[in-house]
């Protein structure tokens, strides 16, 4: 086949639909399907596949994306030596005005069209429809999907005229996260608790420092525990001052920056994964930490409750509330975050690579089965 993403945000930016992007595009190119990706990033990177980019700068793209009508032609219109294009899969976050471009010009050149979209939805509603106006939503058929059973609930609340939103997990290779040997229960006295992430306000890092010292006071002094924030972004300055300010210069420490490497090697020396965000669509590093045998410590109602079962795999607490109380215990109960660490270091999460490409086949069999008709 000969496949077509199309990303507004796509490396060498980080993020993450820009590395389940380039995830599925080199796991369908091993697969031996022709692959090429557009994209509202005109900086270039080496991946090995082809990458359309914007020529007039991203942010001139994001607001005027037909100025780029030429190259997605260039890429959609097959030429006499080219063969046509098989499928468009858009990958969407709250607004994308380049994905929803090449979506209604895949539509008017009848190419069938799969949407993904990695963000939650319905509280920004506003500003996922800014993205359809422009377009006009007649002018879009197009088979739906969204990364986790939550946020594809929030679609079908969007976008209530679509009659099917299937649920594709975001691509992730369990093996490669999973530890060569068991953890030893008796390695350490302070519970290690490892947080991973961007440093930026949606991430909701200077929340859960807030909870954390709140659940410090509430535990003995002799209490102990180490958390390690791993990653950069903007908020760095502001989260140390925030971590000084509460005290918390003891038990808290910015890691910035690692290898994917160095952060598999930091999971396996932890004891509790933190995700404390509640605006996980699907919760990437939160999954790669379960597959890396971690307990994960995060939200009910995001993307992690896919993976994550309440009490077995980690712990969902509905609000900060209760995630002080949940924390408060986990600190002071060493034998319940021991119970939980035995289950997920020895047990493999839910969801494997082979289920997600079966997803996307089905998702882009539902497409053809669409422009068909």
């Amino acid at each position: 086949m000969r496949i077509v993403h199309v990303a507004d945000s796509f490396a060498p930016d980080v993020g993450g639909i820009e590395s389940q992007v380039q995830s599925l595009a080199q796991a369908q190119q091993r697969a031996g399907h022709d692959v090429s990706v557009i994209t509202a990033v005109h900086a270039h990177a080496e991946l090995g596949f082809p990458v359309a980019r914007a020529r007039r700068g991203r942010w001139l793209t994001v607001a005027f994306p037909w100025v780029n009508r030429k190259m997605v032609g260039e890429v959609l219109d097959a030429g006499p030596d080219d063969p046509p294009v098989d499928i468009v899969h858009a990958h969407l976050s709250v607004v994308s005005p380049l994905g929803v471009y090449v979506v209604r010009a895949a539509t008017r050149r009848n190419i069938p069209v799969a949407v993904t979209v990695h963000s939650l939805w319905w509280k920004v509603t506003p500003a996922a429809w800014a993205t359809f106006v422009p377009f006009g939503w007649g002018r879009i058929r197009a088979a739906w999907s969204a990364v986790s059973t939550v946020a594809a609930a929030r679609v079908r609340r969007v976008l209530p005229l679509v009659a099917e939103v299937t649920t594709l997990a975001n691509l992730i290779d369990v093996d490669w996260w999973r530890p060569a040997e068991p953890p030893r229960e008796d390695d350490h006295d302070a519970p290690r608790l490892i947080v991973v992430g961007r440093l930026k306000k949606r991430k909701h890092v200077d929340e859960f420092l807030d909870i954390l010292a709140r659940a410090r006071a509430r535990v003995p002094d002799q209490t102990r525990a180490e958390v390690s924030i791993v990653g950069s972004g903007p908020r760095h300055d502001d989260l140390q001052q925030q971590i000084n300010d509460l005290g918390l210069g003891d038990w808290v420490t910015l890691l910035g920056h690692r290898t994917s490497f160095e952060v598999r090697a930091l999971l396996h020396t932890s004891d509790l994964f933190v995700a404390p965000s509640r605006q996980e669509a699907f919760g990437i590093a939160a999954f790669e930490a379960r597959a890396a045998g971690l307990p994960v410590l995060g939200y009910g109602g995001t993307g992690l409750a896919d993976f994550i079962v309440d009490g077995r795999d980690g712990l969902l607490p509905a609000d900060g509330v209760a995630m002080v109380e949940v924390l408060t215990t986990l600190l002071t109960a060493p034998d319940e975050l021991g119970r939980l660490r035995r289950h997920t270091s020895t047990t493999a999460p839910p969801i494997a690579v082979a289920d997600t490409m079966a997803a996307v086949d089905e998702l882009y069999r539902r497409a053809r089965a669409m422009h068909q008709r």
